[in-house]
């Protein structure tokens, strides 16, 4: 399936990410205005074919398209992705070791989760994470950084 990601759009036409705080091709920082040198080149062709050289302002950049509510397809993203939710990891002591003990058993657990997203297609935020798990899939907006836990049990058997 596919993502459409707001926060890319928000994060790129307003400045936040880091992407949009560059030095463009005459030395200047992007976000200056066009008039002192800022803006940027976008890469492609005109309609005539001819190579495009019109500067733009930095902050219209990923502001086009939304205006009719629509997603804008360049902020649509396969919504694939490779993660490493959870993993536990357990010891169980030798029997030999407890047979003088009360105890018949005793193991030890080191336990993770969301501890590392292998490959994902969506910038700045985990395809998991978003507004809503209800009837908004596919909508990713408003996403917190995803908590990794750990963890560490100690079971005792009698």
């Amino acid at each position: 399936g596919s993502i459409f990601s707001l926060d890319q759009y928000y994060g790129l036409a307003t400045g936040l990410y880091a992407e949009t705080s560059f030095i463009n091709d005459l030395g200047q920082p992007v976000r200056n205005y066009i008039e002192d040198g800022g803006g940027f080149i976008n890469q492609g062709v005109n309609p005539d074919g001819s190579v495009n050289t019109t500067r733009i302002r930095a902050d219209r950049y990923g502001a086009f398209g939304y205006a009719r509510g629509l997603p804008n397809s360049a902020f649509v993203y396969d919504a694939s992705y490779v993660k490493l939710r959870e993993v536990a990891l357990t010891y169980n002591l030798p029997s030999r070791f407890l047979k003088d003990s009360f105890m018949t058993g005793l193991s030890f657990s080191f336990t993770g989760s969301n501890l590392w997203i292998i490959d994902k297609n969506l910038p700045h935020a985990d395809p998991e994470s978003g507004l809503s798990s209800g009837n908004l899939q596919g909508y990713s907006t408003g996403s917190l950084p995803s908590t990794q836990d750990y963890g560490f049990n100690i079971k005792v058997q009698f």
